[in-house]
């Protein structure tokens, strides 16, 4: 089952051709991200947490289903890495289990959202 690895673009490209880079820069970055001004709590900071199920929102959405579906071919079988501390939540744990699980253990099928549910950890 692939995982979810911390490190750089380098990292990823140093490692095997097995690993994607996922993070800020790459086609898969999360666009949320923790420390700006959060859209839920006015006057405080986005938590990772709150970034996390905001890209899983997205991904959900009429749009965000396309890019989904894309991000779930492109990325299945293979290990993330972003820079996020692996003990926080990560959108590359979105990611994963976009691409490589569903409820009954099986690929998803196009248009299915269900991985998308309860992303945070």
């Amino acid at each position: 089952m692939p995982v979810r690895l911390r490190g750089s673009r380098l990292t990823a490209e140093t490692l095997s051709k097995g690993c994607v880079y996922v993070g800020q820069g790459s086609p898969y970055a999360n666009p949320f991200r923790p420390g700006t001004p959060s859209a839920s709590f006015p006057g405080t900071s986005m938590t990772a947490e709150e970034a996390v199920d905001l890209f899983a929102a997205t991904l959900r959405g009429p749009v965000g289903r396309r890019y989904a579906e894309r991000f779930a071919t492109r990325l299945r079988g293979l290990d993330l890495v972003c820079t996020c501390p692996l003990d926080v939540p990560c959108h590359a744990g979105v990611l994963l289990r976009l691409a490589n699980e569903s409820p009954l253990g099986r690929p998803e099928t196009p248009g299915s959202t269900h991985y998308l549910e309860g992303t945070t950890r």
